[in-house]
């Protein structure tokens, strides 16, 4: 009978994990095919201001994955390592964190932890948050991603992450270059 339980929990636990990312047309000011809703923000140190469109253009235009996310989101934390090695794995994209902690060094931990090496915003009062619509005390707004293309228009948002989750974003990611490349080389 002992056994059971903890079995139970498992299929339990199994069960409720997304299978497929689950994607959203508008989330907040963000809508799909318009410019992504500009921000600007402290690092996690507290020492630089980033801003959307100097991340968007450092070192060159490029497609932006902006995740939100905190220590504290079970998801984020299963999450967040996966986008890590997406972006690794796709040179030409690059992964913006911001993270809504209320303390910034739980947020530099969080980054470390989670191998982010790239650029990462601390948003304690969520004001990023809010434009984006995922403030609020509700915990199951975490994560959210937003996958900006190299133009700065949102390709797609990400509301669950399912096991499906790299392929997805691998398969938004060719349909923007397709949307965006120049004439002349699609002939």
């Amino acid at each position: 009978m002992k056994l059971l339980f903890p079995s139970l929990a498992a299929l339990l636990l199994v069960a409720a994990a997304p299978t497929a990312t689950v994607r959203l047309t508008e989330s907040g000011a963000a809508k799909i095919g318009s410019a992504a809703p500009s921000f600007g923000g402290w690092d996690l140190a507290g020492k630089k201001v980033l801003t959307l469109d100097a991340l968007r253009r450092t070192p060159t235009l490029l497609p932006l994955l902006i995740t939100f996310g905190a220590s504290w989101c079970k998801p984020c934390n299963e999450g967040l390592p996966r986008l890590v090695s997406l972006t690794r794995k796709h040179r030409e994209l690059r992964l913006l964190l911001i993270d809504v902690e209320s303390d910034g060094q739980k947020a530099q931990e969080f980054a470390e932890k989670m191998g982010v090496d790239g650029p990462a915003l601390l948003d304690k009062f969520e004001q990023i948050a809010k434009i984006y619509g995922v403030a609020g005390e509700e915990k199951t707004k975490l994560p959210r991603t937003f996958l900006v293309d190299q133009m700065g228009k949102v390709r797609a948002i990400y509301r669950e992450e399912g096991a499906d989750l790299e392929k997805v974003i691998e398969a938004d990611l060719e349909a923007a270059r397709t949307a965006i490349r120049p004439v002349s080389e699609t002939k």
